[in-house]
């Protein structure tokens, strides 16, 4: 155990643990080959003894500044999905001692090759994204949270989820719900995510003998056109009004809800409404709205130390490479007002 009169150093982790400094100093830094459990065995130990990592020095040892880059996309800083991950990373990125700082919306390209941080996160990298491609053609470091477009440089590494299974989860769903007619309010949106969703809706429908009903908004969109979409699809003319509506995010979805309702329709029993993405939110609506955990928070982490690691890696050596398992939670929206407060299964 160090004295009171000096600080905790990684030899003293590693001495508790019985472990190598080396791995002591991986485990906190994210880097090199050490389990989840050692991870967690050397913060909790760090934690006790009060380490805090001596950031100036290992920074001016490899001439670097402590600070990570995060790049959200554009009109994303009001979507609770974003938030998260944000704040996972920042939560991964401090128990290194590192800083994540946020890049500005629009920053001027030109700019990009002094940005002073070791690595940059870019969630949802888009292919009509200039700061994205100006990044990815830089001489940082760069992970991305979903994988690249093509049409862009590659990356150092990703972190993604595999989300066409949980979209065909989620239709699957629907149609053991009695629904026959889905329809999509989907935004216009040109990344990864958006294209691999669209994909699993356009096979599912196929396979189902369904023809696809997708109502393309803006992004972001206004409630008055959510609403106008909404309003197109439950009273369609010339075919049979959709029975179930799947939104992209907690916001969009919440208008539809709301929009659905407006037009005479039971969310939860004569139209089933569910959506891409999950938030706190969705839980607590009435009715309880279903929706895919994307398990934001510790996408974030992911993200972060994938950056991490990066920096510490060989540029030649092998891309990095992490998924984030997500899960469908299905509620009263697509399960009728009897199942609010009850358990989920999903």
């Amino acid at each position: 155990m160090p004295s009171d009169d000096r600080a905790v150093t990684l030899q003293d982790i590693a001495d508790r643990l019985g472990v190598s400094r080396s791995t002591a100093s991986f485990a906190i830094t994210g880097r090199g080959r050490v389990s989840a459990e050692m991870r967690r065995r050397v913060l909790e130990v760090a934690d006790e003894l009060g380490y805090r990592p001596n950031t100036v020095a290992r920074n001016l040892r490899g001439a670097r500044t402590g600070m990570l880059a995060l790049r959200l996309p554009p009109h994303s800083t009001s979507m609770a999905y974003y938030m998260e991950a944000a704040f996972g990373a920042v939560e991964e990125a401090a128990q290194a001692g590192v800083i994540v700082f946020l890049l500005t919306t629009d920053p001027e390209v030109d700019s990009l090759d002094r940005l002073p941080a070791d690595a940059v996160i870019i969630l949802d990298p888009a292919l009509d994204d200039p700061v994205t491609r100006a990044l990815l053609r830089g001489r940082v470091p760069v992970i991305t949270g979903e994988p690249v477009p093509d049409g862009l440089p590659a990356g150092r590494g990703e972190v993604t989820s595999d989300h066409a299974p949980a979209v065909r989860e989620l239709l699957d769903h629907l149609a053991e719900r009695g629904a026959r007619r889905p329809a999509v309010v989907f935004p216009a949106l040109r990344n990864h995510w958006a294209f691999t969703v669209r994909d699993a809706i356009d096979s599912w429908c196929a396979e189902h003998g369904i023809r696809p009903r997708i109502a393309e908004v803006p992004h972001p969109a206004e409630p008055a056109e959510i609403q106008a979409a909404v309003a197109e699809i439950v009273l369609d003319d010339d075919d049979e009004p959709a029975d179930a509506i799947i939104a992209v995010s907690d916001g969009t979805v919440l208008s539809v809800v709301t929009s659905a309702q407006r037009l005479g329709r039971r969310v939860g029993e004569d139209l089933l409404v569910a959506s891409l993405v999950d938030s706190d939110v969705l839980a607590l609506a009435q009715p309880s709205i279903t929706a895919i955990d994307l398990h934001p928070r510790e996408f974030g982490r992911r993200c972060a130390r994938a950056a991490l690691a990066a920096i510490e890696a060989d540029a030649d050596g092998e891309p990095i490479h992490e998924v984030v398992p997500v899960s469908v939670q299905r509620r009263a929206s697509t399960l009728g007002p009897a199942t609010d407060g009850a358990p989920q299964d999903g």
